[in-house]
């Protein structure tokens, strides 16, 4: 349940599987992806539903006990998330997508070293899997292995140019590394992609303004706090104590329009 894609196309899936149900109610494969369209749109609890029945028509039927793993692990109920992969892994040893969801599971509960090996057998059993190098990714960039991390975000992003996150993130790591144009360029590819998001343009904006192009940082941020209105301050604590903090860090002076847009930091 990781896939990005427009809500309305989810619920067309939706309803294509009502009517599958509705004319073979023990269809279990409908009701597994029925889940995983539930899941994608938020409906986390309505996903497990569905993966319950689906379990219930068909004992062993691995993918769905990966799937709501994944649900769980969305609901950060991560015992049964990690009871779940485990079935699915012993009841189908080469499907990738359990070992990709366990993880996740197991980088959200701080055992790192075990989420890339989960990662990394998964990609080996599918070499296109591309969430598997773009989760691996994130943890790389966590570990400050900034290569490791564009190695596999641009990976996830040659098998799948449409996702919207490994542009954004592998702007992240460029950000990090002082490329900043190429950052930009990430960020732009991010928003032509989905515009809706406020993390990017935020993310455009911090750039925009270490290039101290001040009337593009000005207006990406702008954007950034009206699609989403704490994003800021949300975003800019997590490296910075206030805007002194980021002007020392950087060696740079804000304009006080800028400033302005993050003096809510300083309270």
């Amino acid at each position: 349940m990781q896939a990005q894609t427009d809500r309305a196309s989810y619920e067309i899936d939706i309803q294509h599987y009502n009517k599958a149900i509705k004319e073979l109610p023990t269809f279990a494969q409908a009701y597994n992806y029925r889940g995983v369209a539930y899941g994608n749109i938020g409906e986390i609890d309505r996903a497990i539903e569905d993966f319950n029945k689906a379990i219930r028509l068909k004992e062993n039927y691995a993918e769905a006990y990966s799937n709501r793993g994944g649900a769980y692990r969305i609901k950060g109920d991560y015992d049964r998330a990690i009871k779940d992969c485990n079935t699915a892994v012993r009841l189908a040893p080469n499907l990738p997508e359990a070992y990709n969801n366990r993880g996740i599971i197991y980088k959200l509960t701080g055992e790192i070293d075990r989420a890339i090996e989960e990662y990394k057998t998964a990609i080996e059993l599918d070499p296109n899997f591309a969430y598997a190098y773009y989760n691996r990714g994130i943890v790389y960039y966590e570990r400050e292995e900034y290569d490791l991390a564009i190695i596999d975000y641009t990976k996830a992003i040659e098998l799948r140019p449409d996702l919207v996150d490994p542009y954004n993130n592998r702007g992240n790591v460029y950000n990090k590394k002082g490329e900043y144009k190429r950052a930009v360029k990430d960020y732009d590819a991010a928003i032509e992609r989905n515009s809706d998001l406020a993390e990017p343009y935020y993310n455009r904006g911090m750039v925009f303004i270490l290039l101290q192009e001040w009337e593009k940082a000005k207006a990406d941020l702008t954007i950034a706090r009206d699609k989403q209105e704490n994003i800021i301050i949300e975003q800019f604590r997590k490296e910075y104590e206030n805007v002194v903090d980021f002007e020392q860090k950087h060696e740079i002076k804000l304009p006080e329009d800028i400033a302005a847009l993050l003096i809510p930091l300083q309270a």
